[in-house]
């Protein structure tokens, strides 16, 4: 299966979410020739249980790897506000526990983002197909 940019179901959309930050945490990481889990990934089980409370903590620990990632920290930026974008502000502020398409997403959205891996500053239309 391939992303599906315009699916808008709440589980979908966390489990992009999820991807996203692992992604960007794991490139800043490797760069930094650190091999530990990403906090993303840590916080895996409890995001599915809690999603919203979750996503603002995954978030909030974000901060070091969009400095550390320059210029490239507004590819990142960009794609977490497309994926926000598309919440409905009620499932966005749910904190019902995800069913299994969040990991569906959570996949689909980590293949794209490292078919793409070496381009992270693309322009804007290749990440709004």
């Amino acid at each position: 299966m391939s992303l599906d940019e315009t699916r808008k179901t709440r589980d979908y959309l966390f489990g992009r979410l999820l991807a996203i930050a692992d992604v960007l945490e794991e490139r800043t990481l490797s760069e930094a020739e650190k091999n530990r889990p990403t906090n993303a990934a840590r916080y895996m089980q409890q995001f599915s249980q809690r999603p919203f409370s979750t996503w603002k903590q995954i978030h909030e620990l974000l901060t070091p790897y969009f400095m550390r990632q320059g210029d490239n920290a507004s590819y990142y930026k960009r794609l977490i506000a497309q994926v926000e974008d598309l919440f409905a502000p009620e499932d966005f502020l749910s904190n019902k526990p995800l069913t299994g398409e969040y990991l569906l997403s959570y996949y689909c959205q980590r293949k794209k983002m490292q078919e793409k891996k070496g381009q992270p500053t693309s322009n804007s239309n290749d990440d709004s197909n």
